[in-house]
């Protein structure tokens, strides 16, 4: 099913020159609520990747108090084995003034899942595709039968996954002698090489978390339907194409609003009463910092130092993914993922 491709690469640009767009988009991320005009109810886990255990504190004292020797000890560690339940998967918490904690999705998670979705984006041109698979290894992809492990992921994306990057291995800028990087390593960064774009943190505007109990046993703390979570991306020497491709990756094709897309736990399976992790982003407002290059686009001009809000920013995401599409014409696949899974799951 496969054929071998192999990694467009060149030598990253100069980070110390300032030439291209340099600035902040606000970005909103918001799980999908009907309540909102969205065709989904979902409720959106980021997890910490740790679990705490249920025990009464006041019995083991009680008890241990009471265990007269080893073999009683031994007795009670396995009682209290038996006895231990795992509390609700926690939601990550950021510290803010006062010590408040409030829901976040850390900015990580936020550029893992952007950067992810132009990976399996990008198709090969001639024989040659622009970017490497940074989390994959050199083998074949092939598709996993349906209940495996990875099926629903290899059926949505299958167009990008069909064939391996031929002898490449993912791009590494550590060395003394380096055959450069693909274009999303440039932007995003990699090993050795600081990335152009980054992510902050998100953070929940009054989100109330949720106990959610799956029927797999599982339990997680989850934002409902409708939560919203605010934060920014800071770009900083790119071309109008790449600003575009950026945005591109959100879900962004023709306004501020994008497509609903997939991020967190349990975003490809479906349970009887919960749907997890589609999510949409919103440009809130788009800044040109005053060492910037105006970014001119067909029509449009945006001043360097100037700031866009509101609906004057459709016109502008629009021209930018238009951009990017022309820019990287025949390369760039157009995926509706949650459509898909939806397809998948019907």
């Amino acid at each position: 099913m496969s054929s071998s491709v192999s990694v467009l690469r060149v030598l990253p640009r100069d980070r110390d020159k300032l030439d291209g767009l340099t600035g902040r988009i606000r970005i909103k991320l918001r799980a999908c609520s009907r309540s909102l005009g969205d065709l989904i109810d979902s409720y959106l886990h980021v997890g910490t990747g740790a679990l705490r255990l249920v025990i009464d504190e006041n019995e083991l004292r009680r008890r241990t108090a009471l265990a007269k020797s080893r073999r009683e000890l031994e007795q009670l560690v396995q009682e209290l084995k038996e006895s231990i339940q795992l509390d609700y998967a926690q939601f990550v918490l950021l510290k803010e003034e006062r010590a408040k904690e409030s829901p976040a999705v850390p900015g990580s998670s936020v550029k893992g899942n952007v950067r992810s979705r132009l990976e399996l984006s990008f198709v090969p041109k001639d024989g040659k595709i622009r970017c490497c698979l940074i989390r994959s290894t050199n083998s074949p992809l092939q598709p996993p039968p349906p209940g495996q492990h990875g099926w629903r992921h290899f059926r949505i994306w299958q167009r990008s996954l069909g064939f391996s990057r031929d002898g490449d291995e993912p791009c590494d800028y550590t060395g003394e002698e380096t055959a450069g990087v693909c274009l999303l390593c440039d932007l995003f960064g990699t090993a050795g090489l600081a990335g152009l774009i980054e992510f902050s943190d998100l953070v929940g505007t009054g989100v109330n978390l949720v106990r959610v109990d799956l029927p797999t046993g599982e339990k997680l703390l989850a934002a409902p339907p409708g939560s919203a979570f605010e934060g920014a991306v800071t770009f900083r020497i790119l071309k109008p194409e790449e600003l575009g491709l950026l945005l591109y990756g959100m879900g962004m094709r023709d306004s501020r609003l994008g497509r609903p897309v997939l991020l967190g736990k349990s975003k490809y399976r479906r349970y009887p009463r919960h749907v997890f992790g589609v999510v949409r982003y919103e440009v809130a407002a788009l800044e040109l910092a005053p060492i910037s290059q105006p970014l001119e686009a067909e029509a449009l001009r945006v001043q360097p130092g100037s700031k866009l809000e509101g609906p004057a920013l459709d016109g502008v995401v629009r021209t930018l993914v238009a951009k990017a599409r022309s820019a990287f014409d025949g390369e760039l696949l157009d995926v509706d993922e949650v459509g898909e899974l939806e397809r998948l799951h019907a």
